[in-house]
C-alpha cells in the first residue's frame, strides 16, 4: 500500500514493534525509537508526580502506580489510566505523556497501573490489578484528595482493551458508576479479520495484522475452542447498554481502525453517548509526535473528560 504520512509523523514509518516475547519471565522490549519517545519528558508546571505500590487482589503481587496530580484542584476528578503494549509489554513510562498532560489540562488527578503483563500473566490479572488500583483510590480518595463521584477511565492499545473491559465488569457487578470512558485507538477483538486488519496485514507502521492473534493467544493463555469472556474480548459483548460515555479514537494507518469504530456503532446502537474520531493519514501510537494533529486530538479527550465531569 501506498501511503501518505500526515505532516509531522513522518519518523514512523519504519518502526515496527514487536510483541513476541523471548521467554515467558521477561517483559518484551519497546522498539528504541519508541522508548525514546516515551522518554521524552518533562513534567509540566503544576503537576505533582509520585509513585507507590498497591496491594494486588487476593494475594496478587503489588501493583506500581504513579500517581499525576494537578495541584491547584481540591476534591479533583479520577481517571484512571491504563497503558499499551500489546499485553506483552510496556510499563508505567509509556504514558507519562499522555496522563500529566490529562492531568494539567483536564484539572484531574490520573492514577496510572503498572499491570503484570502477559505471557507471565494471563487475563483476569490484568483487568484484576486495574479494578484493584481504582478501588484502593476510591478507598483513599480522602488523602489522595479525590472526588470519588467523578471517575473516568483512559485506556490506549491493548489499554484500551482492558478499560473496555473493565467498564463492562463495573456495569455488571454494581461497581462505581464511570462518567466516561476514553478508548485510544483501542484493541477490542480477537478475530483480527475486520477489514483493516486484512488491509495492514503485513505492511504498516508499528502494528500489522499478522501480529494481532499472536498478542491475544497470549493475553488469553491460548485458544482453547471456548469463547473468551467479553470482560477479555469486549468485541463479545452483546449488550453495551448503560457504560459510560465514550470517546472513541481510531487512526487510518491501524491494523484496529474498524474494530474500533465497529465497537463505538455498537455503543451508539444501545444509546450510549460515543464520540468517534477517525485520524487520517497516521498509524497506531501516533500520539506520541507532538504535532498538530495530537494537539487537536488531546483536545477532544480533555472536553470529554471535562464535559462528564461537569467541568464546562
Amino acid at each position: 500500500m501506498k501511503y501518505k504520512p500526515h505532516p509531522g509523523y513522518d519518523s514512523l514509518w519504519n518502526v515496527k514493534m514487536d510483541f513476541e516475547p523471548a521467554n515467558q519471565d521477561e517483559p518484551v522490549e519497546n522498539a528504541s525509537v519508541i522508548r525514546e519517545l516515551m522518554l521524552d519528558f518533562k513534567p509540566p508546571e503544576g503537576v505533582e508526580i509520585t509513585n507507590l505500590l498497591v496491594p494486588g487482589l487476593n494475594g496478587a503481587p503489588e501493583i506500581p502506580v504513579r500517581i499525576y496530580k494537578n495541584i491547584a484542584v481540591k476534591k479533583a476528578p479520577l481517571v484512571l489510566n491504563i497503558h499499551g503494549g500489546g499485553f506483552v509489554s510496556g510499563d508505567l513510562d509509556n504514558d507519562n505523556i499522555r496522563a500529566s498532560k490529562i492531568a494539567e489540562h483536564v484539572g484531574c488527578t490520573v492514577v496510572s497501573v503498572g499491570y503484570r503483563l502477559a505471557p507471565k500473566a494471563i487475563f483476569p490479572a490484568q483487568l484484576e490489578d486495574c479494578l484493584s488500583v481504582l478501588e484502593y483510590a476510591l478507598a483513599h480518595a480522602d488523602g489522595l484528595d479525590l472526588d470519588p463521584d467523578k471517575i473516568g477511565i483512559f485506556g490506549t492499545s491493548a489499554g484500551g482493551c482492558i478499560a473496555a473491559g473493565l467498564c463492562l465488569y463495573l456495569r455488571d457487578h454494581n461497581g462505581p458508576k464511570v462518567s466516561a470512558q476514553v478508548l485510544n485507538f483501542p484493541a477490542l477483538d480477537y478475530l483480527a479479520t475486520s477489514t483493516s486488519a486484512i488491509q495492514f496485514y503485513d505492511d504498516a507502521p508499528l502494528v500489522q495484522g499478522d501480529g494481532l492473534s499472536g498478542v491475544w493467544k497470549l493475553y488469553l493463555g491460548g485458544f482453547k475452542g471456548d469463547l473468551p469472556s467479553y470482560y477479555a474480548v469486549p468485541a463479545l459483548a452483546r449488550d453495551l447498554s448503560e457504560l459510560p460515555p465514550t470517546c472513541m479514537i481510531v487512526n487510518e494507518y491501524d491494523p484496529l481502525r474498524d474494530e474500533g469504530i465497529d465497537y463505538a456503532r455498537k455503543l451508539m446502537a444501545f444509546a450510549v453517548p460515543t464520540e468517534l474520531y477517525s485520524l487520517p493519514r497516521v498509524p497506531h501510537g501516533f500520539d506520541l509526535i507532538s504535532a498538530p494533529l495530537t494537539d487537536w486530538i488531546r483536545e477532544a479527550i480533555y472536553r470529554t473528560f471535562k464535559r462528564e465531569f461537569g467541568l464546562l
